[in-house]
């Protein structure tokens, strides 16, 4: 039962990865009438927050357990989604979203290995990460072109928010299963786990 809320969970989170990453730098042009120098500097922002989130997760799971960082990076990456993204048009806000995106969606990416090892060991990781990377791939190959169909056929390519949505909501969906998942082991609810 955890591998399958660890798996579907990485699906949903996957799914709704590469949306702000694809879409954030046309919104900001279409939508927020901002030049392609700063759509493009969006993405870069996305990618730098990335970088120094990965390494900050690492440091933050180590006070707070890795399966609660897991949580707190999936959620958090979803309110930047739903709540800093979905409802401004404003740069600024634009921004904000970019840098708390890449903040914590890069922590989910480098904490579900070691998850996975935290719950099944060394041993049989690479067992367990083959069969974890197939949920990366599904969520990928159903996320991204998803979410330019919805955009073109439910947003007629200028409607930005059918797509923002599906994207905060698989987003917000895969730390509800990491929700559960940090129940199934431990029901305390302070625990560093």
């Amino acid at each position: 039962m955890r591998f399958l809320l660890i798996f579907i969970g990485a699906v949903c989170a996957t799914t709704g990865y590469f949306t702000p990453l694809f879409s954030l730098p046309s919104f900001a042009q279409q939508v927020v009438g901002k030049s392609n120098s700063f759509g493009t500097n969006l993405l870069t922002i996305i990618n730098a927050a990335s970088t120094v989130g990965r390494i900050g997760t690492g440091e933050v799971a180590r006070l707070l357990g890795n399966i609660n960082t897991m949580v707190m990076c999936t959620f958090v990456s979803s309110l930047s989604i739903l709540v800093l993204w979905l409802p401004f048009q404003v740069g600024g806000t634009l921004i904000a979203s970019a840098i708390v995106y890449g903040l914590f969606c890069g922590g989910f990416i480098g904490l579900l290995p070691v998850v996975m090892a935290d719950l099944w060991g060394v041993q049989r990781i690479s067992t367990i990460i083959g069969l974890l990377y197939m949920a990366n791939f599904a969520g990928t190959m159903v996320g991204a072109p998803s979410s330019g169909a919805i955009l073109d056929n439910i947003g007629n390519g200028t409607n930005y928010k059918p797509t923002i949505i599906f994207s905060g909501v698989f987003m917000l969906c895969s730390s509800m299963f990491f929700v559960v998942l940090r129940a199934m082991v431990s029901k305390k609810v302070i625990e560093r786990i």
